[in-house]
């Protein structure tokens, strides 16, 4: 069997072909599947960040009745997501990050063959399953969705979604079969859909906008009604809990409701969007090069399908879009509206429906049957490749900032709980140096100044221990990309305070591709040592102490100093070929800088620790560590005396040997 088939490639693969298209679901699940695995499964390795560490701690003074009943204040009313969490940590004791991340993915997967679904009900030829497939691919990386799908916090946009979706098909349904259960269906996802996020009032409108594009019939409007009191019902209910927005909505002037209509156009037309780089270059504004573009695209989209005699797909697109992110438009300010892209997420059902069959009206346009197939895939590449483009580097964002976060979640679970930990440098957003997009905030979100470390450590442990985090700018360092930084800013007194209390301190390092919290020592307490001292440099300084560890592709140097005030000498430790040469090093003050010795205080003991990356390193091979002090004026080496009265010629002294082979991928 195995060598027949092989020596009839093309009976096998027409056979395969014949058998994916007679049972098409298993294949339109498994590519949906994935394709959400490839575009967002790094999410799956991510902490609990940014609104989680709220929603997460007020949630555990909550029970299943208070989330339904009151919500104790919250600015809104989605206690079904809340519910889901809440039942996981009385079933498990504890929250879950994986778990939680990964019920968004499998959400974000069900709206997606959702979608699918939607438009096989909107399909002429029932024989044809791509275009459905593809408005599939093109929802599940809507590159807007980049705050929705890594975020469980979010998870409202994409469950308010499923149910929205479920309650317009089972109406559908009910419609074409006038069977009574598929309206009582449809009334209970509505339910559903209003318990897990308030924008699912405009459910009515778009049943709507369903009857208009499946047909004037009257039957199909008759039972709008109920669900339009089913809305009042709930936005009576939803206003009469204790809610503060703090003058987050209200209707907005005309100026930033134009304003905020820019920005969702360009969301509807986010395929030709990325061309607003190219106008803002020639000195278009922002506002003005998303407009053009979405003029033309919409444009763009019309004709075809006017052509085609799918002008009612177009109103559908356009109107469920719209509908959706209408309200956000006129009650929310510009500048929220711009870092908030997730509000698009359940309007995006209508940008995938409206660029797919585009795409299909395309294809079918008069004219030579290759060339509109070829035009149509290309536009279909030229709408899901960039996309999946830039939600990949968003999520390489997302993980890049989410490294020191899980960084201090470790520290802490291997702490005592009396040990004060001080992180400085905490990334609390990302953003990239160049934008896709002419309008609007493409950065991830990681920490808000509302968030404390006892929440962040509480969400992610279930416990906490005394932490503190500062933001300090004289080691701060630009790169190619812009960040935030967590907690207050302090100045060379206050940190020396900080530094001072805390039993670790651990300091972010911003480097090109990754963003490292790196331990950087300690001070561990006054009075006189009664260790034979292992160096001394001049009279100034004296080396108690020296250590290393291996731990990856990084070696830790830590060193244990004597000194007095005063002194502004920079340590470096080098890293010797077995010819003496340099094979790696690292210089810095103590405590990477953030404790120099001009800082220090009489019968000050610092514990100083100096990383050094190994990976380029060749292996069997012996290095030697060797330590000293510099003037940072003039370079100058301080003179170096051992224990044993010698003084070292080129003023570093050996501290020990390692060989890095076999040591790279474990700790010691």
């Amino acid at each position: 069997m195995i060598v027949a088939t092989c020596s009839h490639p093309t009976r096998f693969a027409s056979r395969l072909t014949s058998f994916v298209w007679q049972h098409p679901w298993p294949f339109v699940v498994g590519l949906t599947a994935a394709a959400t695995l490839l575009a967002y499964g790094d999410s799956l390795r991510l902490p609990f960040f940014y609104d989680d560490l709220q929603h997460l701690v007020w949630l555990r003074d909550q029970t299943p009745l208070s989330i339904f009943i009151g919500e104790a204040g919250r600015t809104y009313y989605r206690p079904l997501q809340f519910l889901a969490w809440k039942l996981y940590e009385i079933v498990f004791g504890r929250d879950s990050a994986f778990v939680y991340h990964a019920l968004n993915l499998i959400v974000h997967t069900l709206d997606a063959l959702l979608v699918v679904f939607l438009v096989r009900r909107l399909t002429v030829r029932q024989d044809r399953w791509w275009p459905a497939i593809l408005a599939g691919l093109i929802f599940v990386v809507f590159p807007f969705a980049y705050q929705v799908v890594p975020l469980p916090a979010s998870l409202t946009h994409p469950l308010a979604t499923l149910f929205v979706l479920l309650t317009v098909l089972a109406y559908d349904r009910f419609q074409s079969k006038g069977q009574r259960r598929w309206l009582l269906a449809a009334l209970g996802f509505g339910l559903l859909a209003f318990s897990s996020n308030e924008s699912s009032i405009l459910v009515a409108g778009l049943l709507a906008l369903w009857a208009f594009i499946r047909g004037s019939s009257e039957k199909r409007w008759r039972w709008i009604g109920l669900f339009i009191l089913l809305a009042g019902a709930y936005y009576l209910w939803y206003h009469s809990q204790q809610a503060d927005n703090s003058g987050t909505l209200g209707i907005r002037k005309p100026e930033t409701v134009v304003q905020n209509a820019v920005y969702v156009l360009e969301g509807l037309t986010f395929p030709l969007q990325p061309l607003g780089q190219v106008l803002m270059s020639f000195g278009a504004g922002d506002q003005a090069a998303a407009s053009i573009l979405a003029l033309i695209a919409l444009v763009g989209l019309a004709v075809p399908l006017v052509r085609c005699g799918r002008f009612r797909l177009f109103v559908f697109g356009v109107g469920w879009y719209g509908f959706c992110i209408a309200p956000a438009s006129l009650l929310l300010s510009h500048n929220y509206l711009i870092n908030a892209p997730r509000l698009m997420y359940v309007g995006s059902v209508g940008v995938a429906v409206l660029w797919a069959g585009a795409v299909e009206a395309i294809g079918d346009l008069r004219g030579p049957k290759w060339t509109c197939r070829l035009a149509a895939g290309a536009l279909a590449a030229g709408i899901l490749i960039p996309a999946s483009v830039f939600v990949r580097q968003h999520m390489e964002m997302y993980t890049r900032t989410a490294a020191p976060l899980q960084t201090v979640i470790d520290v802490a679970d291997r702490s005592q709980p009396t040990d004060r930990l001080l992180f400085v440098n905490l990334p609390a957003w990302l953003g990239p140096a160049i934008g896709w997009y002419p309008v609007g905030h493409e950065g991830v979100l990681l920490l808000q100044k509302t968030i404390s470390m006892d929440d962040l450590l509480t969400a992610n442990l279930g416990h906490t221990v005394p932490a503190t985090a500062i933001e300090f700018d004289n080691l701060s360092s630009p790169q190619a990309y812009y960040y935030g930084i967590y907690g207050p800013s302090l100045d060379w007194g206050s940190l020396n305070s900080q530094v001072r209390k805390a039993d670790r301190v651990y300091l972010t390092i911003y480097l090109p591709h990754s963003i490292d919290l790196i331990e950087a020592g300690r001070v561990t307490h006054t009075g006189e040592s009664t260790k034979d001292a292992l160096a001394a440099f001049d009279d100034g300084a004296v080396l108690e102490e020296a250590g290393w560890a291996i731990c990856g592709n990084r070696l830790s140097v830590r060193l244990a100093w004597r000194a007095a005030p005063g002194g502004d000498w920079h340590v470096f430790v080098h890293l010797l070929k077995p010819d003496g040469t340099l094979a790696a090093q690292h210089d810095s003050p103590p405590m990477l800088g953030l404790y120099p010795f001009w800082q220090w205080s009489k019968g000050d003991r610092v514990e100083d620790i100096h990383p050094i990356d190994v990976s380029l390193l060749p292996h069997d091979r012996t290095y030697t560590i060797a330590v000293g002090l510099y003037d940072p004026g003039n370079g100058l080496r301080v003179t170096s005396i051992t224990a044993n009265g010698e003084q070292p010629a080129d003023k570093a002294v050996r501290i020990g040997q390692l060989m890095l082979d076999g040591l790279q991928n474990k700790c010691r």
